[in-house]
């Protein structure tokens, strides 16, 4: 089953189950064991705890060593093994490794690094290894991206019918976005499950009075842990209230220029309102509130265990991401204009779809930027399940068929419906015409002009990064992009995106009918407008599930980032109120 749909799944699953056990919730793991027989579990039913051994290793060291001219071997280690690779660079400097059926690792030796994706199973890490000895290269491979991982580690077995049982897996560090993972077999005391984002496999035995597990990538042992039953019930919210902090951000030589709230002219007293509201819970799940004025970072904080190192689960706000992408391949001359239809594109395989369908054929590169396909791929907000939401295609066996077989309800360009089928087909048409691997020439092309290079990309069936949604970032990073927009597509004075795809991104072209606030919406980007003191404050925003936002505020010269986990108590929209009653309110004056 795809990552993004076990994702949902098992947040929905879990959110019911915990709804009236758990006090918080940070990680977990959906593990369908129909194969086990009642008679081999029904004694580990139940809370189960321990502490991960060497949290630490879930990062594995990475190291390239040049051999001779074109000649390099590739070595990962961890808890004492090692595997290495031997491969010889390509014409352009790149390389490409297959280490097993799950994992791959590409990259390119550009200037003194060599930038890195690993690609284990749906996820690609980005990682950038710097030079040490003559010829050597070395860094870090962090599968949770969570450097400093808290060590409990939580396990609850529950029957859920004669012959099924589901295992709910928790860590008691909230920070790493989670897992996604099934598969669950037992062969008498022996059992197995594999993680479908990051690639780890679990091994472990039941014994009379505990389980143990062992997790693994590749072959390389990465921690253990043994579990023994809990006594009373779990408190996983370990982090402390933070006050209001004013301080100036750290300048951290990232490219974000700081300076102080006063001198930006903010009433600080709202934004201490804000912090209060967070931590007496009137304000859920705030991870990170991140604001700049006239180019400039004024305020920084995060909440919740949160920090500045933590990559965020972007879901949909990584939209307005493949819009740039769009741009860019768009200014290289790639692509003509936003005129050139989806079929032009398609492998000649699906191409069927459009026969005799004078709709289906007039699909642009505009209507899918714009939500205006006309295809029957709506999300949410009707009171039927569209043939291609998002849900539907990504338990198919073949997302592109799914999406492009589709009936179509409207013709192209005169009835928006948000929908992320719109953006995958963009995924397709532009992995369609960069000749080279198009993460690489995200990261070439976009994320390293920027100065971003910890980053993950989720890919789609057929290892293309998905354009739907599927980037975690940093909050700063994710403000970088934000100020690229906010400043026409220049950042330190080197246009990345040009002007005029920025200004035609901002246009307001139709209206989002399936959403309730009728949004007028741009190429992947969402207009807004907020009421403060009497003025109507017209924003553009890049949004995603659970409240990761990005608002471009013009008539303040704002850019602010909001993080969140608001996924399953219908608060996706709190990021609009914090910035209407607090943000808003501190630069517009009394």
């Amino acid at each position: 089953m795809p990552v993004l749909l076990w994702h949902k799944i098992y947040t929905m699953l879990l959110g019911n189950y915990l709804k009236n056990r758990l006090p918080a919730i940070v990680l977990m793991l959906f593990i369908s064991g129909s194969c086990m027989a009642q008679i081999g579990m029904k004694p580990y039913e139940g809370h189960w705890e321990g502490l991960l051994a060497r949290p630490q290793n879930f990062s594995i060291n990475v190291s390239v060593k040049k051999r001779s001219v074109g000649d390099y071997a590739l070595q990962l280690s961890s808890g004492g093994k090692v595997i290495q690779k031997q491969f010889r660079l390509l014409a352009n400097n790149s390389f490409d490794v297959k280490v097993d059926s799950n994992l791959n690792i590409k990259g390119v030796l550009e200037g003194k690094d060599i930038r890195l994706f690993i690609r284990s199973v749906q996820w690609s890490y980005h990682t950038i290894l710097k030079p040490g000895k003559p010829g050597n290269y070395n860094g870090h491979w962090n599968i949770l991206f969570v450097p400093d991982l808290k060590p409990k580690f939580y396990i609850d077995v529950e029957n859920t019918d004669s012959t099924k049982y589901e295992a709910y897996i928790f860590l008691g560090d909230q920070r790493f976005v989670g897992f996604a993972s099934g598969g669950l077999t037992l062969k008498g005391n022996d059992l197995h499950f594999a993680d479908y984002r990051t690639g780890l496999q679990f091994n472990g035995k039941i014994l009379t009075d505990a389980i143990t597990l062992q997790a693994s990538i590749a072959g390389l042992p990465i921690t253990s842990v043994t579990l023994h039953r809990s006594v009373k019930d779990w408190d996983l919210n370990q982090w402390g209230k933070l006050p209001f902090d004013a301080k100036i951000p750290a300048n951290m030589q990232d490219g974000l220029p700081i300076s102080s709230l006063k001198a930006a002219g903010f009433d600080e007293s709202y934004l201490k309102q804000m912090v209060d509201s967070i931590n007496a819970n009137k304000i859920t799940n705030t991870h990170s509130v991140l604001i700049t004025r006239n180019g400039k970072l004024v305020y920084e904080q995060y909440f919740n265990g949160y920090d500045e190192a933590t990559v965020h689960d972007l879901r949909s706000a990584s939209k307005s991401i493949s819009s740039a992408i769009v741009g860019i391949v768009m200014d290289k001359g790639l692509l003509k204009d936003t005129a050139q239809k989806l079929l032009e594109f398609l492998p000649a395989e699906y191409k069927h779809a459009a026969d005799g369908d004078a709709r289906k054929q007039a699909i642009s590169i505009g209507s899918l930027l714009t939500m205006s396909s006309g295809l029957d791929a709506i999300d949410f907000g009707i009171d039927r399940k569209s043939v291609a939401s998002e849900d539907e295609y990504q338990n198919s066996a073949d997302w592109l068929k799914t999406v492009v077989e589709a009936p179509m309800i409207n013709y192209p360009g005169t009835h928006a419906n948000y929908s992320s089928a719109n953006p995958y087909l963009l995924g397709v048409i532009v992995d369609t015409v960069v000749k080279h691997p198009l993460d690489l020439f995200i990261d070439q092309n976009l994320f390293a002009p920027l100065g971003i290079s910890n980053y993950i990309i989720f890919d789609d069936q057929l290892k293309r990064p998905y354009f739907g949604g599927g980037m975690l970032l940093r909050p700063r990073d994710l403000l970088k992009f934000g100020l690229l927009y906010a400043d026409g597509g220049k950042w330190e004075n080197r246009q990345l995106i040009s002007k005029s795809w920025v200004d035609a991104s901002f246009k307001k072209y139709l209206i989002l009918e399936n959403h309730n606030e009728k949004n007028e919406y741009g190429f992947l980007w969402w207009h807004y407008h907020y009421q403060v003191n009497g003025k109507i404050i017209n924003t553009v925003e890049a949004r995603g599930a659970g409240g990761q936002y990005i608002f471009i505020v013009p008539y303040y010269q704002l850019v602010v980032v909001i993080t969140s986990a608001n996924f399953r108590n219908g608060r996706v929209w709190q990021p609009e109120k914090i910035m209407e009653n607090y943000i808003l309110k501190a630069v517009g004056g009394k």
